[in-house]
């Protein structure tokens, strides 16, 4: 599904963005979408990664969940 937006920007910028989107046989309109669909795509990436970290950081630290560990004399009886 696509949805149409509105686009306020200085003429001088639509010049530049027509011409390069001609060098790329492209529409401004595509040009337009392909870069944000790549903005977007690096920007869950590097949120990704940056959620990635802070868990492996926690892991690290290990987590206390209570109690007393156990003896290796208890963990062995028969």
């Amino acid at each position: 599904m696509t949805q149409e937006i509105t686009l306020t920007l200085d003429n001088n910028l639509i010049q530049r963005a027509e011409r390069l989107a001609v060098k790329q046989s492209i529409s401004v309109r595509q040009m337009l979408s392909d870069v944000l669909a790549r903005a977007i795509v690096q920007l869950d990436a590097a949120q990704y990664e940056q959620a990635k970290r802070a868990a492996f950081k926690e892991m690290e630290q290990g987590f206390h969940l209570g109690g007393v560990p156990a003896s290796r004399e208890s963990l062995y009886e028969r």
